[in-house]
């Protein structure tokens, strides 16, 4: 979900509307509010239309941005519904965690995790901070502290890390990036901002992605390289098929999605082991 501005003229001239990613669409099962139905306790947050999603046992309530053909941020895409699904059945959950929302888009996959009690930092383009911000609002509750400790910070691939990025990290997400990473010519960046950011996490940091599969081939390139340069092993995960069934769903059936976790070569069998007893 995230250009590098000097790049995304060039990435969407060289699209054609058939060769586009398609975004989040409701497909008549996402409940779509207004604005002056949503959770906005706040007077600053815009009233705007949203969506309810229905993720690790909580209702989250999200807005898109304005539309702008240069910038896919500002719309929310099924990777991001995918990895907090993922993660709903996933036994580290079960106390809190420090996560990064990668590139977020809208923020669903992290206001969804903080909802549930975890220390999230989200980032995208500076453009897209503000929908972000706004949607963490929409969230806000007294039964839920963590959405108002998250953090929203603009960034850009292959830049310095700001503060916030710099921490160390339990999880990165990584929502429908690899489209973006390879039509956008953008590996290096990419590939440099994610192996600053997993320098500085633990023996046990794991990166998740998470999409719509567009080309299996580049995208498997981008993830072997990114393996390899972290050192890190490559693992493909199996999706529910339960999970095309859920009111809030925003899978389709005719296309095709993947989650591939990358963590320390090891980690994946010790974790299966320690599963199985």
């Amino acid at each position: 979900t995230l250009y590098q501005a000097m790049c995304t003229v060039a990435v969407a001239s060289s699209c054609s509307p058939a060769t586009l990613p398609e975004p989040l669409v409701a497909s008549g099962r996402a409940e779509v509010e207004t604005g002056a139905a949503a959770r906005e306790d706040s007077p600053e947050v815009p009233k705007r239309p949203t969506r309810t999603y229905h993720l690790l046992g909580h209702q989250i309530q999200l807005s898109d941005g304005d539309a702008v053909l240069t910038n896919t941020g500002w719309k929310t895409w099924a990777g991001s519904w995918i990895l907090a699904k993922h993660l709903e059945g996933d036994a580290r959950f079960a106390k809190p965690l420090r996560l990064l929302d990668l590139s977020c888009g809208t923020g669903l996959a992290g206001i969804a995790l903080a909802r549930a009690g975890h220390e999230v930092v989200l980032c995208d383009m500076d453009v897209n901070v503000q929908t972000v911000k706004d949607n963490l609002a929409r969230n806000r509750s007294r039964d839920a502290p963590a959405v108002s400790r998250a953090s929203v910070v603009g960034y850009s691939w292959g830049t310095p890390l700001p503060e916030e990025l710099s921490r160390g990290f339990d999880v990165v997400l990584c929502g429908d990036l690899l489209y973006h990473v390879w039509s956008g010519k953008l590996q290096m960046e990419f590939f440099q901002t994610l192996q600053d950011i997993c320098r500085r996490g633990g023996k046990d940091l794991e990166v998740l992605f998470g999409g719509q599969c567009r080309s299996s081939r580049q995208e498997d390139q981008v993830l072997s390289y990114a393996a390899e340069r972290l050192g890190f092993e490559a693992v493909n995960l199996p999706l529910q098929q339960a999970w095309f069934q859920e009111p809030s769903s925003p899978l389709v059936t005719d296309a095709r999605y993947r989650i591939t976790s990358l963590r320390p070569r090891g980690s994946h069998a010790a974790t299966a082991e320690a599963a199985a007893t």
